[in-house]
């Protein structure tokens, strides 16, 4: 069944399409949800959500095939929806209660915690570490846009590269540098 075809049916909600779609992008929503949810009961609930965002999505005519494969599409869409239901999940973890009588707080308190202090800077360290041993070119671009906070088009007009090229470095050297981390990682654990 062709992508055009298949995004019709689901449209239409035909229950034949709609049991190819389940069965053909399975594996790929699965893929990407255990990259947030380790406990398999959890990551059922989460499919079920992204499964019915995902055809949501499509009924509001989001998907554009001259953009793109379907596939792609579908990866990016379950992925965004993972993030936003993982800050829901995580700013609902974290309420500091009032004791009856306490003061309220004009506004929360921004500072950050001891704990985070320290995971601050160890994270630090393990990341300065990690960007001593990449190229300088990745470290210049990794740099320029987490550091210095700079937009894809100033980094572009300041190496005098295209912007396609700019989005392109910067995602192989965010690349490099994860798997530098992820080994560094393994290693400590080891």
């Amino acid at each position: 069944m062709e992508e055009i075809e298949l995004v019709e049916g689901l449209r239409q909600r035909r229950e034949e399409v709609v049991a190819v779609f389940l069965e053909r992008y399975r594996p790929l929503f699965y893929h990407c949800i255990s990259h947030f949810e380790p406990d398999p009961a959890a990551r059922d609930d989460l499919y079920q959500d992204v499964v019915m965002y995902v055809l949501h999505r499509l009924d509001g005519d989001r998907y554009d095939a001259s953009k793109g494969s379907l596939g792609t599409w579908l990866y990016r869409v379950a992925w965004c929806r993972c993030v936003d239901l993982k800050r829901k999940q995580a700013a609902r973890r974290h309420p500091r209660l009032t004791q009856f009588g306490e003061q309220m707080p004009d506004r929360a308190d921004e500072s950050p915690q001891p704990a985070e202090q320290v995971g601050d800077a160890e994270i630090g360290s393990l990341v300065r570490r990690g960007m001593a041993t990449l190229e300088q070119e990745e470290r210049s671009l990794l740099e320029l846009r987490f550091v210095d906070g700079r937009t894809l088009q100033e980094i572009s007009a300041r190496l005098s590269i295209s912007l396609e090229q700019t989005k392109y470095r910067l995602k192989r050297a965010s690349t490099s540098l994860r798997k530098v981390l992820l080994n560094e990682l393994a290693l400590e654990e080891a």
